[in-house]
């Protein structure tokens, strides 16, 4: 077994992306009271929030580079670190912002598929979590100045994210659970396909950092 296989088994970089898991929950546990407090009516477009989830994601993704580093057996890299948590802050909360800015252009999208539920969620939803997913392994490698890693793990990234996405969503409606029937599909649907991408994405990113460490 060589030396970068050896890495990769022992410190198990995909559970580096429990960190990105961890956003939303935390982002829930500190919303909760402060929506109690501040009256917040649980409108996600307000600015509390908004900034409560940025800064939640900011330091999830970079907790998720560091740790995603120290695995693949690195040296410490905050620049690096610092790409992986303003990159993830960024689309996470940017999506939302800008969905909520031109939001007659996505409807006008969504109508592409005439009302069908599953079709209109995988067009939305997959292509948002490839671009997480895909961003996230470019900003790793822009962080370590290496940019045609980072354009590598940026096509790696997007098309298992995209591709995860549209497993899970027809492995639900398989199982009964037609996504766009109503948002008790929706959201486990959409919070797995992004929690199993995190894995995933991590464990592949992972190795391709091992092997910049070997070379």
């Amino acid at each position: 077994m060589d030396t970068t296989q050896e890495t990769f088994q022992t410190n198990w970089p995909f559970l580096a992306g429990f960190w990105l898991i961890a956003a939303i929950p935390i982002c829930l546990i500190i919303l909760f009271p402060l929506s109690k407090i501040l009256d917040l009516d649980n409108d996600v477009y307000t600015s509390p929030v908004l900034s409560v989830m940025f800064l939640v994601h900011f330091g999830t993704g970079y907790l998720w580079a560091r740790s995603l580093s120290q695995r693949s057996g690195l040296p410490e890299n905050r620049l690096m670190n610092i790409s992986g948590g303003l990159n993830f802050a960024l689309l996470v909360v940017g999506v939302i912002v800008l969905i909520r800015m031109f939001d007659p252009t996505f409807l006008k999208y969504i109508d592409l598929f005439k009302g069908k539920g599953n079709l209109e969620f995988g067009a939305l939803f997959a292509p948002w979590i490839g671009l997480i997913a895909g961003n996230s392994g470019l900003a790793l490698g822009l962080g370590l100045r290496e940019w045609r890693l980072g354009l590598k793990m940026f096509g790696l990234g997007f098309a298992s994210g995209f591709l995860i996405y549209l497993a899970i969503m027809f492995a639900m409606q398989l199982l009964g659970f037609k996504v766009g029937s109503g948002r008790a599909v929706m959201l486990p649907t959409t919070f797995l396909s992004m929690w199993s991408t995190a894995l995933v994405g991590s464990a592949l990113f992972g190795r391709m950092l091992a092997k910049t460490r070997s070379n």
